[in-house]
């Protein structure tokens, strides 16, 4: 009887949040796929009513074939201060900056009540970047991704971060977990809780924020930076990790981690010089001896991937009649169209004191992939700086 009545309040606070969505136009499914310190993240269906009333949802569903979207569900009461006045409105107003754009999640919705705050958004069912280098690596009994597979994805995260920087949005979070992948393989950026937004493209931050194995070496050293700059040493992580199986630099302590920064990073046999170059060029300790986004782009090991995306991706539709619409990030960028050792599986990082197989080759949906389809990881405070919490 103790165990049904504890039950009790989880249970009317679900149907409550039910009643929310139905009388939104939103049927809520009891299957989690996400959850953060304040927040689930639950599947949900769009009624064909809810699809007639808004724009942005019915054009996106009807290409994806499918009435599926994931409802972030905040709850006001148990969220400090801070985050609902601050981090929320924050990654509300990044997603709407940076929508329509192929390779960012898409807010469709928001709405809310005293109680809680519900965010409707893209479903991406088939998990995170670093489920899905786990997940290749054991299959292919070698840790990491092929360069072609690689290459496609980091096409299409420079696609994204390229997108959000010409908005004037710099992440701040980019890390494997928060790189999602639907079920046409293709990459969505997410979770824009420690996102700015700032009209002056050389302003310099200072809030420490982020995982420590991705962030960038001037933030570790509580230096004032810029955020474009810091979400590129983050780009050359993520890269390292999508071809080796495993983070750069990896330590709980940040003045260790800065140490093994100074060291640079160590590459497996058999790993293309031009892809190491490219590495190399996003991890310079100085920030401004980075690789800025155009760059990157033109980088010889990325020179291959435009024509082969297209083709792998889009069905073999040519670049030219869809770059505008589809990789608006290619014009922003100015592109021309005419330590090796035994299979490790890539760990999420500790919290901190943190360059494609083509898509066919996606594992198909599953349903771990289901648990963790979309959604923002959430904030919370802890000591006197904010760190990511992992989805579980």
């Amino acid at each position: 009887m103790k165990g049904s009545s504890r039950c009790r309040p989880g249970q009317q606070t679900f149907m409550e949040q039910v009643r929310e969505c139905r009388d939104k136009g939103y049927l809520l499914s009891s299957k989690k796929i996400g959850s953060g310190a304040f927040s689930k993240v639950y599947l949900a269906y769009a009624t064909q009513e809810r699809m007639r009333h808004n724009p942005k949802l019915s054009s996106d569903l009807q290409g994806k074939r499918h009435a599926m979207v994931a409802i972030k569900i905040v709850s006001m009461a148990e969220a400090p201060v801070e985050f609902s006045q601050k981090f929320l409105p924050r990654e509300i107003s990044s997603l709407n900056a940076t929508y329509k754009h192929l390779n960012v999640v898409q807010l469709y919705e928001t709405y809310q009540n005293s109680q809680r705050s519900y965010l409707v958004l893209e479903l991406a069912a088939r998990g995170d970047l670093l489920e899905y280098i786990n997940t290749v690596s054991e299959l292919r009994g070698r840790p990491g991704l092929e360069e072609v597979e690689a290459r496609r994805l980091f096409w299409q995260l420079v696609s994204a971060v390229a997108h959000c920087h010409s908005a004037g949005i710099v992440h701040r979070d980019l890390k494997c977990e928060n790189i999602l992948l639907d079920d046409r393989g293709l990459l969505k950026l997410t979770d824009f809780g420690f996102a700015n937004h700032s009209g002056c493209k050389n302003a310099l931050l200072s809030t420490f924020c982020g995982s420590v194995a991705y962030t960038a070496p001037e933030i570790l050293m509580s230096r004032k930076y810029s955020g474009q700059q810091a979400d590129l040493w983050s780009l050359g992580v993520i890269l390292y990790a999508m071809v080796t199986g495993k983070l750069p630099f990896k330590e709980r302590q940040p003045h260790r981690m800065l140490h093994r920064m100074r060291r640079g990073p160590t590459f497996r046999p058999g790993l293309s010089p031009e892809c190491q170059d490219l590495i190399h060029s996003l991890l310079q300790l100085c920030p401004h001896a980075r690789l800025d986004l155009q760059q990157v782009a033109t980088h010889p090991w990325m020179l291959p991937a435009t024509h082969t995306l297209f083709h792998n991706v889009l069905g073999g539709v040519t670049p030219e009649k869809t770059m505008d619409s589809k990789f608006p990030a290619a014009r922003e960028l100015g592109m021309d169209l005419g330590p090796s050792g035994p299979l490790l599986q890539l760990q999420r990082p500790q919290r901190p004191a943190t360059r494609p197989t083509s898509v066919f080759g996606v594992p198909k949906l599953s349903e771990a992939h289901l648990r963790r389809g979309t959604a923002s990881a959430e904030l919370e405070l802890c000591g006197s700086h904010f760190e990511t919490a992992d989805l579980q």
